[in-house]
């Protein structure tokens, strides 16, 4: 039996880095606010998503915007300068795209913004309006070409600067790699689980020392004497006479009702996969050394030109898909992921790990949003998947009193299925899950 760890944004903003879309736009604007202090002539300044102009007379930009007061010296941040530009309507003038105004107009009252799912929104309203300020969806698709350029080269500089092995939190390491438990799997899952329980009862009894060292050193464990002695415990005392060379039943009613006697070798994964949803590698400095474990990047990895970044949507299931793929233009399909996926061999790595055995789905910092629902759905309602576990985000609000997200992503995970019966059984109760970073770290 295998565990899956499906790796979001969240997962990055738990080790304090600077990676979802709303700090991407902040550092947008802050760029902007550099290119207005150092500007000269022109009243009008503009790039592939926004201009800024100046109403009336014009003036150099750099003597509207010093990068510094006189005569205090004091630096004048980039981040003050637009907050300037936006108070003085009357003075500046911001214009930006539809499809950029709707993410900036949607970062503004929510405080979050979803581009690909604004994307897919936009998508919908262009083959369904003829007047939305856009002709088709090519013209859509470059934009969303430059956002991704700009992304790219943004948390490339987080990837350089920021992500070192000291960001490693030991709680995280530890729940990849702790045992199964009884109570996370399904009811369906029972027979498959407590078949897993025997063979690597048999496994750990029967192969030889050096085979057992190198899987328990995958999850940082040593060769332990007390794998030893429990196999002594359920030893079946007929073995001699034909029998089962161990008591299966009492090992297995020994992992429902008396956890702490069973040690936690017995109940390992025999593989783990990091689905990694992001482009950075936070999660490839997560497995021990020397470990046969891998990570996939299923949406690219910054900086290698053999797995590309897939950036677009993945909701198959949504009724205007169907429509959208009958429609007799390749430019509304051009950022579907499921067609992205075909440039590597991701995903089908990904369908190869899931046939092989029965797993455990362990969801940390990932939304479960629509935009992967696709390959969402593949992985929650598989006849194999035998339990599906979040960590959720956990925080104090301005009473003191400690929120978190676990039903956020419930609601999320439930638009995943098309069968709900399917999903309570799966999805494991609040009172077993934790939250991915616990209050101490």
């Amino acid at each position: 039996m295998n565990r899956i760890i499906l790796i979001g944004n969240g997962f990055d903003l738990a080790h304090n880095l600077p990676t979802s879309y709303k700090d991407f736009i902040n550092h947008y604007w802050e760029q902007w606010g550099e290119w207005l202090q150092g500007a000269y002539l022109g009243d009008k300044l503009s790039d592939e998503l926004c201009s800024i102009s100046q109403k009336g007379e014009s003036q150099p930009w750099y003597w509207i915007f010093p990068s510094r007061h006189f005569p205090s010296g004091t630096k004048i941040s980039p981040t003050d300068v637009m907050k300037t530009v936006r108070a003085n309507p009357d003075r500046f003038l911001i214009e930006a795209t539809p499809f950029f105004q709707h993410i900036n107009k949607s970062f503004e009252t929510k405080n979050w913004v979803d581009i690909e799912g604004e994307y897919y929104f936009w998508l919908k309203r262009i083959f369904r309006e003829s007047d939305c300020g856009y002709d088709g969806a090519k013209s859509l698709n470059k934009e969303l070409d430059e956002i991704k350029r700009l992304l790219i080269e943004y948390l490339d500089g987080i990837q350089k600067d920021q992500i070192k092995p000291d960001l490693v939190k030991e709680s995280i390491r530890k729940a990849i790699h702790e045992p199964y438990e009884a109570q996370d799997i399904s009811i369906d899952g029972q027979p498959a689980f407590e078949d897993f329980a025997k063979k690597r009862l048999n496994f750990l009894a029967t192969h030889s020392d050096s085979a057992i060292e190198f899987f328990l050193n995958q999850f940082g464990y040593p060769y332990h004497s007390d794998i030893d002695e429990y196999n002594k415990k359920i030893a079946n005392a007929n073995y001699q006479f034909g029998g089962d060379r161990f008591n299966y039943s009492q090992h297995i009613s020994n992992i429902n009702k008396r956890r702490e006697i069973v040690p936690d070798f017995f109940l390992l994964p025999d593989q783990i996969l990091l689905l990694n949803f992001n482009y950075t590698t936070t999660a490839d400095m997560y497995l021990y050394k020397n470990s046969g474990f891998e990570v996939n990047h299923i949406h690219g990895k910054l900086g290698d030109n053999l797995n590309h970044i897939i950036f677009g949507y993945g909701d198959e299931m949504d009724d205007d898909y169907k429509t959208i793929s009958k429609l007799n233009d390749n430019d509304y399909l051009t950022n579907i992921k499921s067609i992205r996926y075909l440039e590597t061999d991701k995903y089908r790595q990904l369908l190869r790990f899931i046939n092989s055995d029965y797993y455990q789905i362990y969801i940390m910092g990932h939304s479960c949003g629509n935009s992967d629902r696709t390959l969402l759905n593949t992985l929650f309602e598989h006849p194999k998947c035998v339990s599906i576990k979040p960590f959720y985000y956990q925080w104090q609000d301005e009473q003191g009193e400690w929120r978190d997200n676990y039903i956020e992503i419930i609601q999320n995970i439930s638009r995943n299925f098309n069968s709900m019966q399917t999903m309570r059984d799966r999805v494991v109760n609040k009172e077993f899950c934790r939250p991915l970073v616990p209050k101490s770290n």
